[in-house]
């Protein structure tokens, strides 16, 4: 096997011998007409110009960029060959370790080929070795997934992931994914740490990382959550949990922490997941500093169809700004409460406009009782209170 895989190196470096052959005439043919006319170039300015400190500087610099050219054309040359070379060197190590793996899950390697696998120490295959095996265990077969991660671990590749941890972040980040995918958890602290980092792009990752491998408190990594806990952070884990069979926590836990966006995490996860349960601790955030925060809370009060949170919310209703008290007055109306019709009316007449016509609109929502008020209301109303009213009873809308 080894033999012929070498044969078949030989035989891709004779094809790009010959390919490279003819690149480098055309290269040394430019490279022969470009020197003489520079020599001649430069010949010309040493005979006609005057020597003096200018003329010298210039000469100087065509002799730098020039010298630095010759150095770097067969440079770019030599490195575009060497990808290319490399990538597909890549290409055939991957299909070979691919079938040897593929053997050994159906145990079909001999002893000896099992030992050969187990002892390559060149890290470069040890990487494609890697990359195979993450590829190949899809896991739907947690057999599959057992017999790769035992050779995982029996080669030692684990000590390579966790070596990139020590490397420049992006090497981090592979080594994360590793880890994770191959549940080693003997480095969860020290990922725990890149929670901290101001690198956005490896915090996601050692998020994603710690769930997978916290399957238990897969988000544990919530309680040391210092940074702000952004938006896209929250969609990657989100998407996580839509993806992947990871026990849900009850998120009601996390409503006392300091960091508020990790607070408004909790609230939507609450919200989405119906967590219905949660609604008696959300209660309590109706008084939070924060008026993100309230605003996510009464939110989530609605769509958690909490009617007992309404007389609270009333309560806070002269109390909030503007956007708070819109909240509220929709949350009313989401609820279609008919007993909370008088709540509207009375601030149909508010000089705010937003509030008003979200007075009608949840009026409208409670159904023909609060229609029938509205047209009542129209009758009696202002002129711009007559508009708000025929724009909301318009059946076009």
């Amino acid at each position: 096997m080894q033999i012929k895989f070498i044969y078949i190196i030989l035989i891709e470096l004779l094809e790009y011998a010959g390919h490279v052959q003819g690149v480098l005439l055309v290269f040394f043919d430019f490279l022969k007409t470009f020197i003489e006319k520079t020599q001649s170039i430069v010949n010309y300015a040493f005979e006609r110009l005057p020597y003096n400190a200018l003329n010298g500087l210039i000469i100087s610099m065509i002799i730098v960029f020039f010298v630095a050219l010759v150095f770097l054309l067969p440079s770019i040359l030599f490195s575009k060959l060497y990808l290319s070379y490399r990538k597909k060197k890549t290409e055939l190590l991957y299909q070979k370790y691919s079938k040897i793996i593929v053997r050994f899950l159906i145990d079909d390697l001999s002893e000896k080929e099992l030992s050969d696998l187990k002892n390559v120490k060149s890290k470069f295959h040890r990487k494609i070795l890697t990359a195979v095996l993450i590829s190949i265990d899809t896991a739907e077969s947690k057999l599959v997934s057992s017999e790769i991660r035992k050779l995982y671990l029996d080669m030692k590749l684990n000590e390579d992931s966790v070596g990139k941890l020590r490397k420049r972040w992006h090497h981090k980040i592979r080594g994360i994914r590793e880890l994770s995918h191959m549940r080693v958890k003997s480095e969860n602290k020290n990922i725990m740490e890149f929670l901290k980092r101001p690198n956005e792009i490896l915090r996601i990752e050692s998020q994603m990382g710690l769930i997978k491998l916290l399957p238990f408190v897969p988000f544990a990594f919530l309680d040391s959550q210092e940074k702000p806990f952004t938006v896209w952070e929250q969609i990657n884990v989100f998407d996580l949990i839509r993806k992947k069979r990871i026990e849900i926590p009850e998120f009601h836990l996390w409503l006392d922490h300091w960091n508020d966006s990790v607070v408004m995490f909790c609230l939507d996860m609450i919200r989405v997941l119906k967590q219905r349960e949660a609604a008696p601790k959300v209660m309590e955030l109706l008084y939070h500093d924060n008026d993100l925060v309230k605003g996510k809370v009464i939110k989530t009060l609605v769509d958690l169809e909490s009617e007992e949170a309404v007389g609270k919310l009333k309560k806070l209703f002269l109390l909030e700004e503007l956007p708070n008290q819109i909240n509220i007055i929709r949350s009313i109306g989401q609820l279609r409460l008919e007993s909370e019709m008088n709540f509207l009316i009375e601030n149909i007449n508010n000089e705010e406009f937003k509030i008003r016509m979200e007075c009608c609109k949840s009026l409208a929502l409670v159904g023909v009782p609060g229609i029938v008020k509205l047209q009542s209301l129209s009758e009696n109303g202002d002129e711009e209170l007559k508009r708000i009213i025929s724009h909301v009873l318009d059946p076009r809308i």
